[in-house]
């Protein structure tokens, strides 16, 4: 049986009001949605020139203006207020669906104000939402013109009535977390409650020097074609989560990426990988919280950013990360007392208040106003044997003790590293790597660590110090001798100086 069209038939599509109750309802927290406030002032920055955004929160409103950018004549402001629409955007815009700013603000409060002002003009437009939940119907609004003193472009974003609790320390840690780079490079300033907003530096072991990369892709575009960052490594128990982190124009999109190599979860070692990489070009998902990973852009750097992680993820799947045991933790304990002891005898004040006049053995003293202080007696203990190495006639003293024996540590690091000075809350931390091949082939014994504290007590502390060779080893020499020497003694004092503080 045969059938024919008596007529065209035709259907169109149609967009709701009710749309934007499921938009408003699309967000889990409220970071989300403030961070959808954020990119928008972000994205309204002008290129080579400093955006300043003011975040002002309380329990009844939550303020984002930014200040120094393009702002927002009429037609942009009419654009704002179009659901969906697609629009030309500058090459800094994090944006690119056209709702997110709109649905934050009625996921987050029931009132909203805009207030903006077009770079180089002196007119400013305001409008108002008293019920941004009266999904009935496409809203028009009443546009206030006003007269202002402001040249530079500025967009004022308030929600008011508030459903979210919104916790300050939170916002500002994720402020700090999503924009560093635009933080880092002076792009961007955020101020929140007036306090400018500042970062602190990550957590990189400073032996290990970052690889910057750089390259070219295919699929690029107009403005961005070119991938760049760096891979590092994180110190052990940095508190951070290893991998990659991957922004797009200077916003957070993911992060611990490892572009389908191996991740922490095969091997802890890997938790240690961390870099940056900037991917400017790759479209983000709608609430930015990933790439669009089946694009061909996201497959061309996913597949070159496996080669470039490759012998990094190689050389930490290698590595054996094995914490200290209770052993020797116990025994770099007795070796730090034994120290302390030793340096008490060699007349050394430990306690870092009044070493002005010390110097190092086998270097010639200075001389005060024509006055040699006498600061190394020899120990009231008659020693067996004298040291090895007698000091110089004619050394010339150029270098500072270090001013405070310091607290001891053992822990993981590179196998190549013995051990460190570090600084830990002002004060200086001696780090003894327990994976050194030295380490563990003496197995922590108390020679190795008394001889690891030498090395570090004779090395140069000023910047200006000058010490050769020999004048190194002559000093670690005289030093670890007295260690050697006088052990046997230094664990009697020590031994009956717990006895008697019991």
């Amino acid at each position: 049986m045969k059938t024919s069209p008596e007529e065209n038939i035709i259907l169109k599509e149609t967009l709701e009001p009710g749309l934007k109750y499921s938009l408003i309802s699309n967000f889990k927290k409220w970071t989300d949605a403030f961070l959808e406030l954020a990119d928008n002032a972000v994205s309204n920055r002008v290129p080579g020139k400093k955006l300043v955004v003011e975040i002002n929160t309380s329990r009844k409103y939550l303020r984002i203006v930014n200040k120094g950018g393009f702002g927002m004549n009429l037609e942009k402001l009419q654009e704002f207020l179009e659901w969906g629409k697609i629009k030309n955007r500058n090459s800094y815009d994090i944006g690119a669906y056209s709702q997110g700013g709109k649905s934050a603000m009625g996921y987050l409060g029931r009132e909203m104000k805009v207030t903006t002002s077009p770079s180089g003009e002196y007119t400013s437009y305001m409008l108002e939402d008293y019920d941004l939940h009266d999904f009935g119907k496409l809203k028009k609004y009443n546009v206030l013109k006003l007269k202002t003193d402001y040249y530079d472009g500025f967009v004022e974003v308030q929600v008011s009535q508030l459903k979210r609790q919104i916790k300050d320390d939170e916002l500002e840690s994720l402020v700090i977390d999503t924009y560093r780079p635009l933080i880092e490079e002076g792009a961007v300033d955020f101020f929140h409650n007036k306090t400018k907003l500042s970062i602190d530096r990550f957590p990189l072991d400073a032996d290990y020097s970052p690889q910057q990369f750089t390259f070219p892709v295919k699929y690029g575009n107009k403005d961005f074609g070119t991938i760049s960052g760096w891979i590092g490594r994180l110190t052990s128990k940095s508190g951070i989560k290893g991998g990659m982190r991957c922004y797009r124009l200077g916003r957070l999109i993911c992060d611990r990426q490892f572009f389908g190599k191996k991740d922490a979860t095969y091997k802890q070692t890997l938790n240690f990988l961390f870099g940056e990489v900037h991917i400017n070009h790759v479209i983000a998902t709608t609430n930015k919280t990933d790439f669009d990973r089946d694009s061909d852009e996201w497959i061309e750097v996913e597949t070159k950013m496996a080669e470039i992680l490759k012998p990094h993820i190689d050389e930490l799947l290698g590595r054996d990360i094995q914490e200290p045991t209770d052993e020797e933790k116990d025994r770099v304990e007795r070796a730090k007392d034994l120290v302390e002891e030793l340096l008490r005898m060699k007349k050394i004040d430990i306690d870092g208040k009044s070493l002005t006049n010390s110097f190092t053995v086998g270097q010639k003293p200075r001389e005060y106003n024509g006055v040699t202080p006498n600061s190394f007696k020899k120990s009231e203990t008659k020693r067996k044997n004298e040291p090895a190495t007698p000091p110089p006639t004619n050394a010339t003293g150029k270098r500072e003790r270090i001013k405070e024996f310091m607290d001891w540590k053992p822990r993981p690091m590179a196998e190549s590293i013995r051990s460190k000075i570090e600084e830990d809350n002002g004060k200086r931390l001696l780090v003894i790597n327990n994976l050194f091949p030295g380490f563990k082939a003496a197995k922590g014994h108390i020679l190795y660590l008394l001889e690891t504290a030498a090395i570090q007590l004779v090395k140069p502390t000023a910047k200006d110090e000058t010490v050769t060779t020999e004048e190194f080893i002559e000093s670690f020499d005289e030093l670890y001798s007295f260690f050697c020497t006088n052990l046997d003694l230094a664990k009697e004092k020590l031994d009956k100086r717990k006895v008697s503080a019991k």
